[in-house]
């Protein structure tokens, strides 16, 4: 019974040891369990002793054997401080008559499932604030990961009276603080930018302070960055915004977050909105948006055609493109990736988050449409998968196509490099940034002519054919394909370089922040 429930990679993660299952067993039986190491995140060694001191009564030669053996007997014994099986039994109806084997159920099942094991954990909370996109198991995260990290199991009571003084101590030493404002802290392209946005503000002589919505696997890099407030941990966005001085100037970069206040305590605050308009009338934000310009926040929009479906219903939009930062790459990992594509071809790749709106199957659907044509071609998509796109690929794959699936990777210019096109089916995208890194390496897009930022932007770096046009699509793909070489991937290079840089989008905006900025353009 040990062995069902012993996880391998979270006792490798505690001891580095590169053993195969046998021998980290035998390590944990040994000297793990004596050190107080964990055979799983569901099992914590210190506190099953400390909270049954009869554990080796009966001869365990471990408290997590003991704890099996008492299980599987009937025996009531919880095997962390936030699983309770009574509570589980209690708050699942469908599981009333599980008995004593509860906990075994939520290692089983129940974390997967997004099942709370205890009051003191909120799968829910868990998931929305800190997971990385489409990844599962909020509770072994949280064992793993994110304890260390300082992340909550649960949300936090509202913390208004402790705000002006932690505010007075993060900012206590800055000499030109700026707050830097986004929805979350994924993987993805807005708290990238943000990220990237602090980068050069540093150099300029800025001391990024962030807000953050919720976080995210990148919230380490927010917080090297400088002092970080999670509104989903506890925080008061009124009470934030009055505790940072007046002289604090905000950058807001997201059309999600409530900017009202922010921007009636602060003469100095833009709200840059990179979503598309469309988007923005479906999840409501309007009166949000129009709110925060009647409190004094000034918009800056990303691509013209968002000034143009915005217009009915906002005025005064100043339109500046984003530039881009490339991610750093080793040049090691670019051999290796070409290593591993050597041979193949022609090879289509695209990115992001796997969902409809990104066309995840509209991607497979002109994989397959390509591939009758080209038998040799490879698909790779950057990025993590849903569980409905995770359903499309397995079946994909079932059918024999060639699709690489890295998830996300920091690496991402090595495969954009070793590719011959990268394929936007997106039905709604304010840019995609991937797409433009893409063609820094020299990989020019064929897209569809949907609800798409870069549209009327991208002349010379790809093409886009009408929506719904599918069989022209992939036709488009492969004659693109076809027609690469490392002439035309050069010049693509050059012309990235001269159109895309980051430091003149920094300029026009710090120039629009400034106070006393002029009207609108």
């Amino acid at each position: 019974m040990v062995d069902e429930f012993f996880d391998c990679d979270h006792y490798r993660h505690q001891t580095g040891l590169d053993l195969d299952r046998q021998g980290l067993m035998q390590h944990f039986r040994q000297t793990g369990d004596a050190l107080g190491l964990d055979p799983s995140p569901y099992f914590a060694t210190l506190w099953y002793k400390a909270r049954y001191r009869n554990w080796a009564r009966r001869g365990a030669a471990t408290a997590f054997d003991d704890f099996l053996f008492r299980i599987g007997r009937g025996m009531e014994r919880n095997p962390h401080p936030l699983i309770d099986g009574e509570f589980y039994r209690a708050n699942h109806a469908d599981l009333a008559a599980i008995g004593a084997k509860a906990p075994l159920h939520f290692m089983l099942h129940g974390d997967a499932e997004g099942r709370n094991p205890s009051g003191a954990f909120d799968a829910a909370f868990y998931r929305m604030c800190y997971l990385p996109l489409g990844t599962s198991h909020p509770f072994r995260h949280f064992s793993r990961h994110g304890a260390t990290l300082g992340h909550l199991p649960r949300p936090a009571p509202k913390k208004p009276r402790r705000t002006h003084r932690a505010v007075r101590d993060a900012i206590r030493g800055l000499n030109r603080p700026l707050l830097l404002a986004c929805h979350d802290a994924q993987a993805a392209g807005v708290p990238i930018l943000t990220l990237d946005l602090a980068t050069s503000l540093r150099a300029r002589g800025y001391d990024p302070v962030f807000l953050l919505q919720r976080a995210g696997p990148l919230l380490p890099r927010f917080r090297a960055q400088g002092p970080t407030f999670v509104l989903a941990e506890g925080w008061a966005m009124d009470e934030l915004a009055e505790a940072l001085p007046a002289r604090v100037p905000a950058l807001i970069n997201t059309a999600a977050m409530d900017a009202v206040a922010l921007a009636r305590t602060r003469s100095n605050c833009l709200l840059l909105v990179h979503e598309m308009a469309d988007y923005i009338r479906d999840q409501g934000l309007l009166p949000g948006l129009r709110a925060a310009q009647a409190a004094g926040a000034r918009i800056v929009v990303s691509m013209p055609s968002m000034v143009a479906a915005l217009a009915p219903d906002l005025k005064d939009l100043t339109q500046i493109r984003p530039g881009i930062i490339l991610p750093q790459t080793p040049m090691a990992a670019f051999r290796q990736i070409r290593r591993q594509m050597r041979g193949a071809g022609p090879v289509f790749i695209s990115a992001g988050y796997a969902d409809h709106r990104k066309g995840f199957d509209l991607f497979l659907a002109a994989a397959r449409r390509i591939v009758a044509q080209r038998p040799q071609a490879r698909f790779v998509w950057l990025g993590a998968l849903g569980d409905w796109a995770q359903g499309l690929a397995r079946q994909a794959q079932a059918d024999g196509l060639d699709l690489i699936l890295p998830g996300f990777t920091e690496h991402s210019l090595a495969w954009y490099r070793a590719a011959d096109i990268y394929l936007l089916t997106s039905r709604q995208d304010p840019g995609p940034t991937t797409a433009m890194h893409a063609a820094a390496m020299g990989t020019a897009f064929v897209g569809y002519a949907a609800d798409i930022g870069l549209i009327g932007q991208t002349e010379g770096v790809g093409t886009f054919l009408p929506a719904g046009a599918e069989r022209a699509f992939s036709d488009a793909a492969l004659a693109a394909a076809a027609a690469v070489t490392p002439s035309k991937r050069r010049a693509l290079r050059r012309h990235l370089r001269a159109h895309s840089g980051f430091e003149p989008y920094v300029n026009a905006l710090m120039a629009r922040l400034a106070p006393g900025s002029g009207a609108a353009t």
